[in-house]
């Protein structure tokens, strides 16, 4: 006992018990119990443990004399109300340093060293069909209601460079409402968008995401609708020229794979990949980067040297711990606007993009601007027909 801080030391027989009386919830089970013990043992320095809990033959040597005990009262805490574990420097006794805020950052190429890339090869008749599914949040500025409608983008990408980007642009009709209902969008006069598809051609690049500033300029080659008559007729988006966020594939093909290089012109390009007079910011490079990973299918290794070069960037911040949309393994990046916090996250199996979003800063509470899930297969369709 050191100037008066008492702590109550658990026995085995204690933590063992205490860890019993929790397989009575319904909710707990023996499973997650186990693997959260060996975690936490693990944390400790306790012993080495395997993906699965091995028994152990002889007692274990103790690094620290009573620190698993406390992280082990303090997990079953933890398990009873539902809560999460993070260990993060846990130790205790009057050397202890400071707890350090609970995170899963680690900047730079090591937290990206189990990040792989795969391409699948085309023949000659197939195409790489990208799809982007994304719920987009709007604000009634009158009328005070807020919902979530569904719109899908597909494009087809052929093997040859020299053949045209067919693209159909899908406005659901779905609705999620958050505050609100179609009676009281009726009475105040919001108008809610109804379904639509259109079909057309694409120069470079494509359609810029629901976070675009861009403007539509050019009416779709061909559009078919069911929307409500006064409902506004969407316009399919269209971009010329190429650059990091409309990158063709002799654009990608001239980047260098090497994340020390591709760093270099993050910082010093402007987004058409001309040089600047200045440094770009995070939030600009972190666009850069999300453009070029967004049709960068096909150049595995530059997607993995995009991620590297990204994660030494000031600013944003890396998270090995996300799950993909399909709940495999990935990794995000985020970076924070006055407005926003943009995220994406790349698959750790194929180094490609699977899910694309901006959530309001922390200190204001409301839905995701709009979340994207993203997906990539090969196919022998050629698309919708288009004139």
């Amino acid at each position: 006992m050191h100037g008066g801080n008492i702590r109550k030391v658990w026995s085995d027989a204690e933590l063992d018990e205490a860890l019993a009386d929790l397989h009575s919830e319904p909710d707990t089970r023996q499973d997650e119990l186990s693997r959260a013990r060996a975690a936490l043992l693990r944390a400790a320095g306790e012993a080495e443990v395997e993906d699965e809990l091995r028994p152990l033959t002889a007692p274990p040597v103790r690094k620290r004399p009573g620190a698993w005990r406390w992280i082990a009262a303090a997990a079953a805490a933890a398990l009873v109300s539902g809560g999460g574990i993070v260990a993060t420097n846990a130790f205790v006794g009057d050397d202890a340093p400071a707890p350090a805020a609970p995170a899963t950052i680690a900047p730079g190429d090591d937290a990206l060293k189990y990040l792989r890339s795969t391409d699948l090869p085309l023949t000659d008749k197939q195409y790489r069909l990208l799809t982007e599914s994304v719920w987009t949040t709007r604000f009634g500025k009158k009328s005070g209601l807020i919902y979530q409608t569904h719109e899908i983008l597909e494009r087809w990408i052929p093997s040859r460079g020299d053949r045209p980007v067919k693209t159909r642009y899908s406005r659901t009709g779905e609705v999620r409402w958050i505050k609100g209902d179609y009676d009281l969008a009726r009475t105040r006069g919001e108008l809610i968008p109804g379904a639509t598809v259109e079909t057309g051609w694409e120069s470079s690049g494509g359609p810029p995401g629901p976070h675009s500033t861009s403007s539509p300029q050019v009416p779709p080659a061909t559009t078919t609708t069911n929307s409500p008559p006064e409902a506004p007729v969407s316009t399919r988006w269209k971009q010329t020229g190429s650059g990091w966020t409309t990158p063709t594939k002799e654009f990608l093909a001239d980047l260098p794979a090497d994340p020390t290089k591709l760093l270099d012109r993050l910082m010093h390009d402007n987004r058409s990949g001309q040089p600047l007079d200045k440094t770009n910011t995070a939030p600009e490079m972190f666009e850069m980067v999300f453009g070029a990973l967004r049709m960068g299918h096909g150049f595995g290794d530059l997607r993995v040297a995009l991620c590297k070069a990204l994660a030494r960037v000031p600013g944003v911040a890396v998270d090995t711990s996300v799950s993909t949309p399909d709940n495999g393994p990935g990794v995000s990046f985020s970076v924070t606007l006055p407005d926003r916090i943009r995220t994406f996250i790349v698959d750790l199996k194929t180094a490609e993009v699977v899910r694309n979003r901006a959530a309001p800063n922390p200190a204001e509470s409301g839905p995701a601007l709009f979340d994207t899930k993203m997906s990539v297969v090969i196919t022998d369709d050629d698309g919708p027909e288009v004139p």
